[in-house]
């Protein structure tokens, strides 16, 4: 991504955190808790190189 995605990111992330905890199957948390921490990693790592919101 070239541009500043850093809310996006921010935003996909918590949705991903409430589909994880929403979820009806184990297997489907599982999936969207690990969706929501590849995002966090994402936001965390633009955070890191300066690319602020």
């Amino acid at each position: 991504m070239t541009r500043n995605d850093t809310p996006y990111l921010s935003d996909r992330s918590f949705v991903e955190a409430v589909r994880a905890i929403q979820a009806d199957h184990p297997a489907a948390a599982a999936v969207h808790q690990e969706m929501c921490l590849l995002y966090t990693g994402r936001v965390l790592a633009d955070l890191l190189r300066g690319r602020r919101a």
